[in-house]
């Protein structure tokens, strides 16, 4: 992956930055910092209302202790309604930092509006501000729309695949199944990433090609082969979030496939910057 190789670092931060501006611009939201009480309180309630849970995965406490920290707490508001939450905190990996992105939430109403785009766009500006040039978070490799938003739409790499990551989770998107998670790494000062953050529109994916190691069968349950080659493909159904509530052990059929397909290719060393919007993975190496 090539990164910005004539840009000094102020000219990186300076261009993701603008990026980030034109975003919430298009997008129709003004994106800050969180650092009230009462914004991490609607925060918080935002976040519940988001995945469905009466237990909060984000209390306005740990919200105020993470910000308190220097860590990563911003919202998208449209006028004086907070729409959108990102919330992250710093790791280290071989003696390199990177912000892990927790959680990244937009409010069902404005979902598809381009406020989650603006959002990222914010936390990359930020992250380049503060030192770091690398972002990190998980995500299910099931979800086709995400999985398009982060390939696509941010040009970020999923680079190692999780088995039940978090254990069973109970809220209304995850129906309390198994918890599968890849890990997402976003290169910020990379000429891929800045060109993604540019673009209105990402530009149309290739079409898929390589050696099919899932798909779907004539009845729709997912098949698997054992084939290798330098480029693999792996097909996941376009509505996993449906399939689990109208046929739970269809969907987690497809959630054993895909760890026993993509799952093991990530370990074998491959890695997946692409997905068609047909639902087909690309994995290389």
């Amino acid at each position: 992956m090539s990164r910005i190789e004539l840009a000094t670092p102020d000219a990186v931060q300076e261009r993701a930055a603008a990026a980030a501006r034109a975003a919430a611009e298009h997008a129709g939201v003004d994106i800050r910092e969180l650092c009230t009480l009462p914004e991490f309180e609607a925060a918080s309630r935002l976040v519940s209302r988001i995945w469905a849970d009466d237990e909060p995965k984000a209390p306005a406490s740990l919200l105020k202790a993470l910000s308190h920290a220097d860590n990563f707490v911003a919202g998208a508001w449209s006028g004086d309604e907070l729409v959108g939450i990102s919330l992250g905190f710093f790791g280290l990996e071989d003696g390199e930092l990177y912000l892990h992105s927790h959680i990244t939430g937009v409010h069902p109403v404005l979902q598809g509006r381009a406020v989650g785009f603006a959002l990222k766009q914010f936390q990359r500006a930020w992250a380049l501000e503060h030192g770091t040039q690398t972002v990190r978070w998980t995500a299910d490799p099931l979800v086709r729309m995400n999985t398009y938003f982060n390939l696509v739409k941010l040009g970020a790499t999923i680079v190692a695949y999780h088995d039940d990551f978090y254990g069973r989770i109970d809220d209304g998107l995850n129906s309390g199944g198994e918890s599968d998670r890849v890990e997402v790494c976003w290169d910020l000062a990379s000429e891929r990433v800045a060109s993604a953050a540019e673009r209105s529109t990402p530009s149309a994916a290739a079409p898929a090609t390589g050696t099919v190691i899932l798909r779907a069968d004539e009845s729709g349950a997912p098949s698997v082969s054992g084939a290798d080659g330098e480029a693999l493909l792996a097909w996941i159904p376009e509505d996993i979030v449906s399939l689990r509530e109208s046929d739970a052990g269809a969907a987690q059929a497809w959630r054993r496939a895909l760890r026993e397909t993509v799952g093991r290719s990530l370990s074998d060393g491959y890695r997946a910057e692409a997905i068609t919007r047909d639902g087909w993975f690309v994995l290389t190496r």
